[in-house]
């Protein structure tokens, strides 16, 4: 959301190519080689569909809305954004001026693990999908940005859902929700309502918008871009930084390791509005500067650069 609010920008949504490049997807798709063929062709399938049956609006495909590479006058950019390599290299070269910067979809693919160090051949800067509060990660080049996936301000969320509603309950992430018994959830509800992500990215966001809280204590690592959506959407993320890969995001009012100690902050700030506000202020300025003005920063660095200019 920040590139295309925030920053203004255009967005295409263009056709596979050719090039052996434009394939590079395939990686994340198509991984387990068990599956893989039928997994990629599924891929494919699904972009001749129209999502979800036309049910939330949509009346053309991805594949029908999607225009060839070479349709679009890239000479009018002085950036491109492209997530994965979605812009063939021959293309690329047709258009020096522009910077080329490469987002990967999945950071967990080869191509992605090698563009921390160098970006794919044709490109100028990589984004790396991480939010680290100290951008010190070992390997990660000067042509490497610590940006995450979900680059986005809370300007972003109040031009697209404006809050219009006092905020109530609790958001639990979806690995956390699915881990609490009974009596946890009854526990929370107590607080508020007791929500956890389902549906349409629309009524995601609905929920963030009217919850208080952001809840996250156990299951797998993750990444953490829920709780950067969380955070700028104007929640309190509370839970164990041990369940996430990046814990930049985490204030000392916010980090709860257990239920217990979940619940007993959850109280403490219902019973206190003016520590509940002062800890979401602090935390949504930590994420406002590193996960949207520093990379933010970066990438305007890197093009004064590209352009020759200091």
């Amino acid at each position: 959301m920040g590139f295309l609010l925030d920053l203004k920008a255009d967005f295409f949504m263009v056709q596979e190519d050719s090039a052996p490049e434009c394939r590079n997807w395939e990686e994340s798709v198509g991984s387990n080689p068990a599956t893989r063929e039928g997994d990629l062709a599924q891929a494919r399938r699904i972009t001749g569909e129209i999502p979800c049956g036309g049910s939330l609006g949509h009346t053309k495909s991805p594949e029908a809305m999607g225009m060839t590479p070479e349709s679009v006058d890239w000479s009018r950019y002085q950036m491109v954004v492209s997530i994965d390599i979605a812009i063939p290299i021959k293309l690329r070269r047709r258009y020096p001026q522009v910077m080329w910067v490469y987002f990967p979809a999945d950071p967990g693919t080869p191509t992605a693990k090698r563009a921390r160090r160098k970006p794919p051949e044709g490109f100028c800067v990589s984004l790396t999908h991480t939010h680290r509060r100290f951008p010190v990660r070992p390997g990660l080049s000067l042509a490497a940005i610590e940006c995450p996936y979900s680059f986005q301000s809370s300007y972003s969320w109040d031009q697209v859902w404006p809050s219009r509603v006092k905020r109530e309950g609790v958001m639990i992430e979806h690995q956390t929700y699915a881990l609490l018994d009974e009596k946890q959830r009854q526990q929370l509800a107590s607080l508020g309502t007791v929500r956890k992500p389902q549906g349409s990215v629309s009524e995601v966001a609905a929920m963030l918008r009217t919850s208080k809280y952001y809840l996250r204590l156990e299951g797998g690592p993750l990444t953490g871009n829920g709780q950067v959506e969380a955070v700028m959407a104007g929640c309190l993320a509370l839970g164990d930084p041990g369940t996430y890969v990046q814990r930049s995001l985490f204030t000392p009012q916010t980090v709860t390791p257990s239920f217990e100690s979940a619940l007993k902050r959850l109280l403490f700030f219902e019973s206190r509005p003016a520590e509940y506000e002062k800890a979401r202020a602090e935390q949504l300025a930590v994420a406002e500067f590193v996960c949207f003005r520093r990379p933010g920063y970066h990438l305007l660095q890197h093009l004064h650069r590209h352009r020759g200019e200091r």
